[in-house]
């Protein structure tokens, strides 16, 4: 009697698990929130390693003369994140005010006594999407994936590089840990801090607005914050536009049908695709997940790379030399459909290009997907390939 009571017990969990995320997901586009910014002007430096990005980072918020607003993903408890930490109390305390928002799965480290200090020290903190009842299984799945900073409204980060000393390579499993981030400056920092103030504000129930206005740069620009929604008719409509050439670095690919047709399609009118992974995952079955996709395009003309020199973690797309994309958000289904996102879409050629450069420099550090490499996968990869399909919608 006990083995068929634990299974009627599991079969009723999953279907339970099913109703709530189909019911949450209705209720997540009936309430889903836009920021619907226009394109504008600014500045940027790209960094593609953490510790140059966390030192130049903890040094803007030191030099910080009114306020600090500070959004990651990820926020670890451990030496690089307390370097963080004590860097945004040391400015609360000399006056200046300072936020800090973590995801509430992602930032799970920070926990009552760190919270605590924080408070002690002046800093405001908060966690974003907590799951609550209704839609419970739904809502621990739909994360805050954004990682933005805004330094007196003049300066702003944002990216793909969380909190941690993961983060800067200092894993024995990964070793290195590649990834693209922004430094930004002029106009288009007020509304990646409009974003901010959004987040904060759902958190918090407060209602603020950006510090300062800047109007002081001249390169093509703007920020795209997402909500579970029209990232993947983005993503089509760069696919569409590219004529030669499209690039795209991400740790998860897990297209959706609508952006498989069009890669093929790309394909077909003689564009260049070409899509780098990693070669180690970070997580379960989500690059057995992407490999049957990678496999088809492959087969259809497209180059696929494993990155292999540590961790892949960078989220940018390329199209003809004349435009990138770059952000917090992976091609998969999780960021199109789950999670809120923010990204920057980049319109300068001389940007662009030092982007590509950077790009394909780092293929130089991985493993080409061929006809060997498919007929010689082991019996592990195959049969996860085929679990990994029953999970996509959340990878």
């Amino acid at each position: 009697m006990i083995l068929p009571t634990i299974v009627i017990g599991i079969i009723l969990i999953v279907i339970l698990a099913i109703i709530d995320f189909k019911l949450g997901r209705k209720d997540h586009l009936a309430k889903q929130r836009f920021l619907p910014f226009e394109i504008t002007t600014g500045n940027y430096q790209l960094y593609k390693n953490g510790s140059p990005l966390y030192e130049d980072l903890c040094q803007e918020i030191a030099n910080a003369k009114h306020h600090v607003d500070v959004f990651f993903y990820v926020i670890n408890v451990d030496k690089a994140g307390r370097k963080l930490l004590d860097s945004l109390k040391k400015k609360a305390k000399e006056g200046a005010e300072v936020r800090l928002l973590g995801d509430r799965m992602g930032s799970y480290q920070i926990n009552k006594r760190v919270r605590k200090e924080l408070r002690d020290a002046g800093v405001q903190f908060q966690f974003a999407e907590t799951p609550r009842f209704p839609y419970f299984f739904y809502k621990v799945n739909r994360r805050n994936h954004r990682k933005i900073a805004v330094i007196d409204g003049k300066i702003g980060y944002v990216g793909g590089y969380n909190i941690g000393r993961v983060y800067l390579g200092e894993s024995s499993y990964f070793q290195d840990w590649r990834d693209y981030h922004l430094r930004v400056t002029g106009p288009v920092v007020n509304d990646l801090h409009k974003t901010f103030l959004d987040d904060w504000g759902l958190a918090t129930k407060e209602i603020d607005q950006p510090f300062i206005r800047n109007r002081e740069e001249e390169h093509t620009v703007r920020i795209r914050a997402t909500d579970g929604g029209e990232l993947e008719d983005d993503f089509f409509e760069m696919i569409q536009n590219a004529k030669f050439e499209l690039l795209i670095g991400t740790p998860y690919f897990i297209p959706t049908e609508m952006l498989m047709a069009a890669l093929k399609e790309a394909i077909d009118r003689g564009v260049n695709i070409h899509v780098m992974i990693p070669m180690k995952p970070d997580h379960p079955l989500v690059k057995e997940a992407g490999l049957p996709f990678m496999y088809e395009l492959y087969r259809h003309g497209a180059n696929i790379s494993f990155f292999d020199a540590g961790f892949y973690h960078a989220k940018v797309m390329m199209v003809d030399r004349t435009f990138a994309y770059l952000g917090t958000a992976n091609f998969d289904r999780r960021s199109m459909f789950l999670n809120k996102e923010v990204n920057m879409y980049i319109y300068e050629d001389e940007f662009v290009e030092d982007l590509r450069k950077t790009y394909l420099n780092d293929v130089k550090d991985a493993r080409v997907l061929d006809k060997e490499w498919i007929a010689n996968r082991s019996l592990a990869t195959r049969i996860n390939e085929q679990i990994a399909k029953f999970f996509r919608p959340l990878l």
